[in-house]
């Protein structure tokens, strides 16, 4: 470490920064016009890039010489399914074997104060969160994927976003933050999540400062919309433009209905995650998700790695495209999603594109033979105006020895004491038994019981899995 300060605003060249990853405006003239061959060309020398990077890595070098692979041995991005993916399960095991950052980083904690750095974490629901090192770039390109999401959904100089996000080892807030406030010329309002800002206040300084756009998880926006309905507060008052959402699987499109009609402004469906930032974002048109090409590189895969044709439903396999500190190189997010092929949007962009969320691979149970999601539960649930909207699925061994089984049961929140318990769950085991393909059991619950699960954080937990205790 030397004596001299490693300024910020000394650390890149914003010129070049700009240049290769083109902001709002100039992205949809730019990168977002470019045709497959082009963009192909383009992800290939970036890929080569990255890969130049991760090899100077232990975790990399370990793993792929593992694999069989030598330097050189991927000569372009077309050899990419010769790289093992890995998960991660894979980067809790690289941080245990090198703390406290893992030997997945290009940086040690002795190398701190050469380049600005910062620590951001995910997971940590018990144990010591999974650590993310971002330098300058990682920080300010996330920025920039978000703030092309948000343009494209009518984010303008001057908007009033909301960000019920708390910006803390968490990445989501910074993300909005970053874009609002460097690359859009909007105002951030970063309120925090309802835990530190509680729900009456968000309403309350949203319609005192006019807040024209919302960046939050759907969930939240529900509870909102909840909590204007118990005080009466008239959501339609407030001059909201956008609503910047990660719907999760809504495949029927209940869930974006209800928010549209309670908030009377447009829901856009996004995906992204805290090692790579925004990797899709909807359009205006609301036909599928604009993928960020020149940042991300993406295969949909089976559980083995092997890529999945157009359309089809699998795995979401990101290569970052951007990230030297530290490299992402087939990170199986294990988020089910379907792509499809490169062309031009009604909107003018020209890309890939994902699919809603279908639910996660590790969150599956093989429930008697029947994949189930616990996820996609959500859309017959939320529409159902008996229920706050919350759930959890809890799985569980009934019975001992060869006799034992698996059994799911669903628990739900009603919204009030006024709500028939046997009716609601009547109604709810047989819809959704007959939608997940193998029966289950649904118990009412009061409103708030699921507190614990379901609001304990920023992102709610829908599997409870007592079978691994």
């Amino acid at each position: 470490m030397s004596n001299a300060i490693p300024y910020y605003f000394r650390s890149l060249d914003w010129d070049k920064l700009i240049a290769d990853y083109p902001p709002p405006p100039d992205y949809g003239s730019t990168v977002g016009a470019m045709s497959e061959e082009q963009i192909h060309v383009l992800q290939n020398e970036r890929f080569m890039a990255r890969m130049d990077d991760a090899w100077k890595l232990p975790f990399y070098a370990r793993r792929w010489s593992t694999a069989g692979l030598e330097p050189g041995d991927i000569k372009s991005l077309d050899d990419i399914e010769k790289i093992p993916t890995f998960n991660s399960d894979d980067l809790k095991t690289a941080i245990e074997s090198a703390p406290p950052f893992g030997d997945h980083h290009p940086y040690r904690r002795e190398d701190f104060g050469d380049v600005p750095l910062k620590i951001q974490t995910s997971g940590g629901t018990t144990g010591m969160p999974r650590v993310t090192l971002f330098d300058a770039i990682a920080w300010e390109v996330q920025g920039i994927q978000t703030a092309r999401g948000l343009y494209a959904q009518g984010a303008r100089p001057g908007d009033v976003i909301q960000i019920p996000f708390t910006t803390s080892l968490a990445n989501a807030g910074w993300s909005a933050y970053n874009a609002v406030f460097n690359w859009l010329g909007c105002v951030p309002v970063t309120t925090g999540s309802g835990k530190v800002t509680p729900s009456e206040r968000q309403l309350e300084f949203a319609k005192a400062w006019g807040t024209n756009g919302w960046y939050c998880y759907g969930d939240y926006l529900g509870r909102l919309t909840q909590v204007a309905e118990q005080i009466g507060f008239d959501l339609h008052q407030l001059p909201t433009k956008y609503l910047f959402t990660f719907l999760g699987p809504d495949s029927d499109g209940a869930l974006r209905r209800g928010l549209e009609e309670a908030w009377g402004a447009p829901v856009y469906d996004n995906y992204g995650s805290h090692e790579v930032g925004l990797v899709a974002w909807e359009c205006k048109h609301k036909q599928d998700k604009h993928i960020n090409e020149d940042t991300a590189f993406i295969e949909i895969c089976d559980e083995r790695g092997r890529r999945l044709p157009s359309g089809e439903v699998g795995s979401v396999v990101v290569t970052s495209l951007h990230r030297s500190v530290p490299p992402f190189i087939r990170y199986d997010h294990r988020d089910m999603m379907a792509m499809y092929r490169h062309e031009r949007c009604e909107c003018g962009v020209c890309s890939k594109k994902l699919s809603n969320l279908f639910g996660r691979m590790d969150d599956m149970v093989k429930l008697r033979g029947t994949n189930i999601y616990p996820m996609s539960c959500q859309g017959t649930i939320k529409k159902d105006r008996r229920t706050t909207g919350e759930f959890l699925c809890v799985v569980s061994h009934v019975g001992e020895g060869v006799a034992r089984q698996d059994e799911m049961v669903i628990r739900v929140e009603r919204k009030s004491a006024a709500v028939d318990v046997q009716a609601l769950s009547n109604d709810l085991t047989a819809q959704l038994s007959a939608e997940l393909g193998a029966r289950i059991r649904v118990e009412i619950v009061e409103s708030g019981d699921l507190d614990e699960y379901t609001k304990s954080g920023e992102k709610p937990k829908r599997l409870l899995d007592l079978r691994k205790r």
